[in-house]
């Protein structure tokens, strides 16, 4: 996402100040106070805490400052552009994805499935709704247990290792976001699953490419990080200039598998 933004920062000649908030809510809205306060022309946030930010994007309506928010959907009048998927809808194409596996593989066989979220993230639950919403229409499948990773890789390691330990006939396992993904990655590496156990979930990363080569992870919701960075910039460029801006602006999610993870490899690199 910030590659995306510094890239075309660069292009459009404007200069971009980026601060990472290591996933403290506390630390962002203070970051982002310390900007509007610094006079900056735009702000663009991807906010950990949607409620919590909300009192930072009323002050930067007073101030003139357009808001610009990625991903995490700050639903307030004060935000000129809402730039991101739909994580339902996308979820509910993954389910669909893992409809079609399931006939395929297990037939009529009764599934257990697991999943490793965020409870401390609208977002991420929204995703394991939608993904949920639609593989538990099929009465064979089960939804034996989410256990909370709380968007941190290490205590989504433990809590996938939870889940695999009271669960040795799990068949399957969805992962709400990044850090789940990981852990669960390296729970099944741990627990040597990876012959009998089928992952799906949202984001890559080296851990989880490598499970696709070594063919336990199946299916991956990919969003595209660099055009909501890019798009950003772009957005508040053009508010700055009094030009007309799309108030949402949807980039959807692609299904990563074997068939074409080469094309998404680069990301990483």
């Amino acid at each position: 996402m910030v590659k995306g933004a510094e890239n075309a920062a660069e292009e459009l000649d404007v200069n971009l100040t980026v601060f990472n908030a290591n996933n403290d809510s506390v630390a962002q809205y203070n970051g982002a106070e310390d900007y509007i306060s610094s006079g900056v022309d735009a702000l663009v946030i991807n906010a950990i805490d949607v409620e919590a930010m909300k009192p930072i994007v009323e002050r930067a309506e007073e101030e003139g400052i357009p808001v610009i928010s990625i991903d995490s959907i700050i639903e307030h009048d004060a935000v000129d552009v809402q730039i991101g998927v739909d994580n339902y809808d996308s979820s509910v194409e993954l389910g669909h994805y893992f409809n079609e596996y399931a006939e395929e593989t297990w037939g009529d066989e009764d599934i257990k499935i697991g999943a490793v979220s965020a409870l401390n993230s609208p977002i991420q639950i929204n995703r394991q709704d939608g993904f949920m919403d639609t593989i538990l229409e099929n009465e064979n499948i089960e939804l034996v247990n989410t256990v909370d990773g709380e968007n941190v890789q290490e205590r989504a390691l433990s809590a996938s290792e939870d889940l695999l330990t009271a669960n040795p006939d799990l068949q399957a396992a969805f992962a709400t976001g990044e850090p789940a993904f990981i852990g669960m990655t390296s729970g099944v590496r741990s627990q040597q699953r990876q012959d009998d156990l089928k992952l799906f979930g949202w984001d890559l990363s080296e851990q989880v490419i490598e499970g696709i080569d070594e063919g336990y992870v199946e299916a991956v919701l990919q969003q595209h990080p660099d055009e909501y960075g890019a798009s950003a910039i772009e957005s508040a460029h053009a508010l700055l200039n009094g030009e007309e801006v799309e108030a949402e602006i949807d980039i959807p999610a692609s299904i990563v598998t074997e068939e074409n993870v080469d094309d998404f490899r680069y990301l990483f690199e």
